[in-house]
């Protein structure tokens, strides 16, 4: 467990919950991938069945050092797949997602954002949600915000409320979705960047599946932003207008906040 994790999350509940794949979108990734690799190979729960790791537009190797860890893997009791995609994470995970085999999918980072807070926040459930997210703006998460990102995030979130009706504090988080669901959901979608996972939740509440947004823990190292935050930010408003004439009028999501000691 991460030790920074609020100490009442109850992981004794489930043993072996899942068969899990998870789907890491990696771009000029190189020097993390690795670590990143060994990381999840040992999750909390068990270890994954697959990890499907997407490439997408990188410049700096990750493509060949991906090739390279898979040639070498030292866990035979899960796959490593090396798939590619076009640029973008939107792109990457609907090409991970759609390889996928588990009967949850868990979406992250190849930095890992939250270290393993967000897995171990699932697990603290009592039964396993079919669509959570690991959210930075859950009140009992660890993450802390400059002033800048306060901001934007501030008005990412008004955003989403004025345009789509989404309630949910944040968007751009780990996600944990039962296996079926997210094939049919992320196939979908067709942002290709950031946008993409704004477009996932609002497709989960347009089909009338709950969020749960649980508490996550920032990890202390992390590589430096992707995110442009005036070209990205830009793009992520004309996402929403998009989805708005593309959807309708999204039905008031069923957003569930879980505090800590998770009993759903």
């Amino acid at each position: 467990m991460d030790s920074a994790l609020p100490s009442d999350l109850d992981l004794t509940l489930r043993t072996s919950p899942w068969v899990l794949s998870v789907v890491v979108p990696a771009c000029n990734a190189q020097a993390n991938l690795a670590s990143t690799l060994e990381r999840l190979a040992t999750l909390p729960g068990g270890a994954p069945h697959e990890i499907l790791v997407v490439e997408n537009g990188s410049d700096d190797g990750t493509w060949e050092l991906l090739e390279r860890l898979r040639e070498s893997w030292p866990h035979p009791g899960t796959a490593l797949l090396a798939l590619r995609s076009r640029r973008g994470i939107g792109a990457a995970y609907r090409a991970g997602v759609a390889a996928s085999t588990g009967d949850r999918v868990l979406l992250t980072a190849d930095d890992l954002p939250f270290g393993t807070s967000d897995v171990e926040a699932v697990l603290a459930c009592r039964s396993l949600p079919r669509f959570a997210i690991g959210s930075k703006a859950h009140p009992r998460s660890r993450v802390p915000r400059n002033l800048t990102r306060r901001i934007a995030t501030a008005v990412f979130r008004l955003a989403r409320r004025v345009v789509l009706g989404l309630d949910i504090g944040d968007t751009q988080g780990t996600f944990v979705i039962d296996g079926d669901l997210a094939r049919s959901l992320v196939a979908a979608t067709t942002v290709p960047g950031f946008g993409m996972t704004t477009e996932l939740v609002a497709l989960a509440a347009h089909a009338g599946e709950p969020t749960v947004e649980l508490p996550v823990v920032l990890a202390d190292r992390l590589a430096p932003t992707r995110v442009r935050w005036a070209v990205d930010g830009a793009e992520m408003l004309v996402s929403l207008v998009r989805l708005r004439r593309r959807l309708g009028p999204v039905r008031r999501n069923r957003v569930i906040s879980v505090p800590t000691g998770v009993r759903i």
